[in-house]
């Protein structure tokens, strides 16, 4: 039965996979709009954006739809944070992707699925459009339990990666030593499925 559930929904995502294409490839970078411009049919694996009650508003259309791709792409289950500064803030740095004062946040953070997390973000590597990719070691899911949390954001290339663990953040760019050091901490205690 849950083989039979995850092929409808391959098929379901497959099927709304050539609209989210034409609607992410077929415009300049930067759409203007809103995510709550999208249609849920838009966006079929995140549920969660409406029943979490994330401020689209706030948040870039385009994240919403790369986001998506990246689920199709990947197969991969993926929760969004339910914490609303995680999508957008209106307080903070004006430097942050998700800040959302006189914009659209661009950033978003994600729970793919336990054990998943370096396969989705080898994968999200694959998509041009994300120009950030951070790895959380230090976060808590939807359930409260220790789970490694993804921030991906649409900042202008070249793609700037980093670590946070303990509080603490690994800047490849800054610190290579340091930051595969952290990876390799994180590799060894999520595990690679």
């Amino acid at each position: 039965r849950k083989s039979h559930l995850d092929r409808l929904d391959r098929d379901i995502l497959r099927l709304h996979f050539a609209r989210i294409e034409k609607l992410v490839n077929g415009r300049a970078h930067g759409d203007p709009r809103p995510g709550s411009d999208l249609s849920q049919e838009d966006y079929p694996s995140f549920p969660e954006f409406r029943s979490y009650q994330i401020p689209l508003t706030l948040v870039s259309a385009e994240l919403i739809l790369v986001l998506q791709q990246l689920r199709t792409d990947s197969g991969i289950p993926i929760i969004p944070s339910p914490v609303h500064a995680g999508w957008a803030r209106i307080d903070g740095s004006p430097d942050s992707r998700h800040y959302a004062v006189g914009r659209l946040s661009d950033a978003g953070d994600i729970f793919p699925a336990r054990g998943r997390a370096f396969d989705c973000w080898l994968l999200a590597q694959e998509i041009s459009r994300i120009g950030a990719l951070g790895l959380y070691g230090d976060t808590r899911g939807p359930d409260g339990r220790p789970w490694t949390m993804m921030h991906i954001d649409l900042r202008p290339r070249p793609r700037l990666f980093w670590i946070r663990e303990d509080g603490k953040y690994y800047y490849l760019h800054r610190d290579p030593v340091s930051y595969w050091r952290a990876f390799k901490y994180l590799v060894n205690r999520e595990g690679i499925k």
